[in-house]
Order: structure tokens, then sequence, then C-alpha cells
């Protein structure tokens, strides 16, 4: 009789916990899976602006964006993108997904409307964001004259191993970056960033940190980490010694996309909370904790307060950028690894 009672009591427990297994199970894949980059702070500030309505109906998935790009690829070429929406890095790797098809047709959504003429796409994406390619320097140990006024002047021999900045071959930013200084100045000059000590590392968001702590002198990456460095250290009261120098040939541009991946068995309901949530991103509630942490909004009824007056910007072919990046990787390695 004991062991009767306690098999019926072992299978009871059994299927209770089967079933909240599968009803966890359920909740995961009705819930959206984002794949993002940026800033964690930013980031779970959106999540929690999104979900104050809705309740836990995402998951954010919060990698560099060179994870973001190596995790969509991974998974696109093993035959399904688990992701249902995906937003950051560049252009680069929504170009590639949309030419095989695999993104949604964002045209209905509503906050679309608001987006600025410059930001229009041809492709099954939104661009939600912009930041710049800029000169980070240590205004300790570079001043006056000594500061430098655009990229030619990096090739200077006075800035000889004294440069850093994130490896194209780690970082997708930073083949974006690649990308625009090969449109804007030739592969001559990173030939000559090369030759003249240019070192890597692997993200970005080193790049300040590093000419921060004194390692480097100078480097380039996007503009928008030292805004929040900067702006952290006002806020909490003390000086940084980092500063931005705005090249003279122009800022360039690194763009924000996001789509919602293709997927046939997606239920309507979770499609539509994933356009609710591009959407949402596009919003002037969004847009305006984004531009806090330095990204500027792509809207029409938001300023862009990054860029000093006078600076001009630089924008360039995404579309070229995007079928030559295989060669770009090659000649870089050559450069770069040899």
């Amino acid at each position: 009789m004991k062991k009767a009672l306690l098999l019926a009591l072992s299978l009871t427990l059994a299927c209770l916990t089967a079933g909240t297994a599968a009803a966890e199970s359920n909740a995961a894949a009705d819930k959206l899976l984002v794949y993002l980059s940026g800033p964690e702070a930013m980031l779970t500030a959106l999540e929690a602006g999104f979900e104050e309505d809705r309740g836990d109906v995402a998951d954010f998935l919060i990698m560099s964006c060179g994870e973001v790009r190596s995790k969509v690829w991974t998974e696109k070429e093993a035959g399904t993108i688990q992701a249902d929406v995906v937003w950051g890095s560049d252009p680069l790797i929504y170009n590639l997904l949309d030419d095989e098809g695999l993104l949604c047709d964002l045209s209905d959504i509503e906050n679309a409307a608001m987006i600025a003429d410059e930001y229009a796409t041809d492709h099954n994406y939104l661009l939600v964001n912009e930041r710049y390619i800029a000169i980070i320097y240590n205004s300790d140990a570079l001043t006056g004259d000594d500061v430098p006024a655009s990229f030619a002047d990096l090739l200077d021999a006075k800035y000889e191993s004294r440069m850093v900045m994130a490896d194209a071959t780690q970082s997708s930013t930073a083949l974006g970056i690649a990308s625009c200084l090969r449109q804007l100045l030739g592969m001559e000059y990173l030939e000559g960033l090369q030759a003249n000590g240019m070192m890597l590392t692997k993200s970005n968001g080193q790049v300040p940190s590093l000419i921060l702590e004194g390692q480097y002198d100078v480097g380039l990456a996007p503009h928008d980490a030292v805004i929040r460095l900067q702006n952290k250290a006002k806020k909490e009261g003390y000086e940084i010694s980092l500063a931005i120098a705005w090249p003279s040939e122009g800022a360039v541009a690194i763009r924000r996309p996001i789509a919602v991946i293709q997927n046939d068995a997606r239920s309507e309901e979770k499609q539509a909370l994933a356009e609710e949530l591009v959407n949402y991103l596009l919003s002037k509630q969004a847009q305006t904790i984004t531009a806090k942490y330095g990204f500027v909004s792509v809207r029409t009824d938001m300023e862009n307060t990054c860029l000093p007056e006078g600076v001009e910007k630089v924008v360039i072919d995404w579309e070229t950028a995007s079928e030559e990046q295989e060669t770009l990787i090659g000649l870089y390695e050559q450069i770069f690894q040899n």
C-alpha cells in the first residue's frame, strides 16, 4: 500500500513538474526574443518602458555589436535565426539579411512617419539612431597643437604607437568604421595607420577606457561612449581627461538599424508584438532615453545636440560597403595581421 501511495505521489509530482516546465516553455515561446547591442542601462530602461503596460513580454539578449552579428549569421547558416527582433550594429549585416529575404516589411510602423527623410531606406529595416566616428583623446596627454584636427593628422609620426582602435575582424562596428574610412580616405589610410603603430583592441567600448587610463593617448571610436563617460563624471562631480576632436573631414555617421526577422511560424499576436517594439523604439519616449546615452535621434521633432556647430556630417554608401565587405576584411587582415 505504501509503495502504491509513493508511486502515485511520484507520478503526481512528475506530472506537476512536467506541466510547470511545459508552461514555462510555452511562456518563453510567447515572449519576444530580441538580440541587441548598446549600454546595458539604456537597454534595461527601454525594456522597462516597453513592458510597462504590457507585462513581461520580451527577453532582451544584450551583446556587443560583433556578437550580435556573429550570432545572427551563425544561426542563419544553421537554418533558423532564433531572434524575433534584431537591433544595433550598422547596416552591413542587415543589408545581407534583406538581400536573402529574411527581414519583414515594416512599412506599416506608425512612428516611421516621424523619421527624417535622410534616414529613409529602401530595405526592410528602419534606422533608429545614429552615432559618429570621432577622434578620442586624453586631454592631459594632448593639448594645443598636439590635438589632432583631422583623420589625416593621425598619420603624423608624433602619434606613432600612441593610438588605438577596435579590430574590424572582431567588432562589427569596427568593420563599419573601416568601411567608412576606406570610402572616405582610401585603403592607403588604413595602411598608414598600421605603419604608424595603430594598436587594435577587441571592442570599441574599450577604446575610450584605454585612453582614459593612459595606455594610449588617442584613438578612433564612436562618439557616444565618450558622452556617457563625460555625463557620468559631471553627475558624480569629478573631471575626466577624455575629449572628442571632431575631424575636419567630417563626422562619419554610423547608423543603427532595427529589423524583424522573417518567420512564417510566428503567430499573428507575436508578429504584432514585434512591430509594437519597433514602433516603441521609434517613439519620442524611447528616443529621449537613447539621446541621454549619446545616440542621435532619427525623428524630425528631436534636435541633434551631439555635433557642434560647424562640424560636417559624412554619410557613406552602405550599399557599396555591404557589397565590398568580404574584400575589405581580406585586405584588412593583410594589413593588420601580417
